[in-house]
């Protein structure tokens, strides 16, 4: 399925197909807006100002959408990636999805596809994101147009991470339609007005963070903002709340809260998509809303104590130390 530009459509199969080992062959369809180059170096302290000797930095393709597919596939779920791509990043970018076995679906637009760099120190993580370009309408649909061809065959699609400059309105509130118009679920990860759009559209499920939550609703509780996008929709808000564990709330206004027994130290970076990837594969599972939350927690977790965003280490030590607690 590997190709750029609709190159290499995926074989037409039943919804639930089942492949070798009694998993379902139906990708899980991860779109990545604004995919990038991530370079991670690990360091014992970072002294700005200052010039720094370290080891090669490692690097690989990203974007949250990249990382979700990334996540699915170390867990031999298959998925595939679709995504805008250009640039000089671009060869290593196919390069090293293809060393990976992530299939992909690229659209090649001509603005160049940033890079990201994560410093890693004991004493924290310092990011450096580029915000990424504009690319043209014709280009967004050919995205979506992508998105629509592939929907059919896989078990829910998935649309994640940071938007470019002048990224359509609504984009997102279509990928949800395509998903709807399918008859598969559809979770967003995104901020802002995108993040109401595809809520009110009929997403299964969303996952901001808290930021990204009282971005899009205003206010300072994120129980509460949490709650008001929920009864916006029809499906399910996941919260992210960093050492503050997970709210998941319902359009009821009934909400729960996952939290692992300790804080863990590590690397954070990608620690949401790895939870996104945990509801990715409950949702299509269909399994209980606690099973869910519980999962993307353990994942979320997980990735904390790997190396690098999309990568966790086993979690089924840590799924058994989630404590879920109903909330009012």
């Amino acid at each position: 399925m590997s190709g750029a530009d609709g190159e290499g459509a995926a074989r037409e199969r039943e919804p639930g197909e089942r492949g070798v080992g009694g998993r379902s062959s139906s990708p899980i369809l991860c779109v990545t807006t604004n995919p990038a180059i991530d370079i991670t170096y690990a360091m014992e302290e970072l002294r700005p100002g200052t010039s720094h000797r370290v080891e090669t930095g490692l690097a690989r393709a990203g974007g949250k959408g990249v990382n979700v597919a990334r996540v699915l596939h170390q867990h031999h779920e298959p998925a595939v990636v679709i995504a805008p791509i250009g640039g000089p990043v671009r060869v290593l970018f196919v390069h090293d999805l293809e060393r990976s076995g992530i299939p992909h679906r690229l659209v090649e637009v001509s603005a160049p596809t940033r890079r990201t760099t994560a410093i890693v120190t004991p004493a924290g993580t310092t990011n450096l994101n580029e915000r990424g370009q504009a690319i043209g309408a014709d280009d967004w649909q050919r995205l979506l147009e992508i998105v629509r061809a592939e929907a059919p065959a896989s078990r829910i699609i998935v649309s994640s991470g940071s938007l470019p400059p002048e990224t359509p309105f609504g984009f997102c509130a279509s990928v949800v339609d395509v998903a709807v118009a399918a008859g598969r679920p559809c979770i967003i990860d995104v901020g802002g007005e995108q993040l109401r759009a595809a809520m009110a559209a009929g997403a299964t499920a969303v996952k901001p963070n808290r930021h990204e939550l009282l971005e899009a609703m205003g206010g300072t509780d994120p129980l509460d903002a949490a709650r008001r996008l929920a009864a916006a929709g029809t499906g399910t808000v996941f919260a992210s709340l960093d050492i503050e564990g997970m709210l998941a709330v319902l359009p009821d206004g009934r909400a729960w809260h996952a939290q692992l027994d300790r804080v863990l130290d590590g690397n954070p970076t990608g620690a949401g998509d790895a939870a996104v990837a945990a509801l990715a594969l409950t949702i299509a599972e269909g399994e209980t809303l606690e099973a869910q939350l519980a999962r993307a927690a353990a994942w979320s977790s997980a990735a904390v104590l790997a190396p690098q965003a999309g990568s966790i280490v086993d979690p089924a030590e840590l799924e058994p130390r989630i404590r879920i607690t109903p909330i009012g």
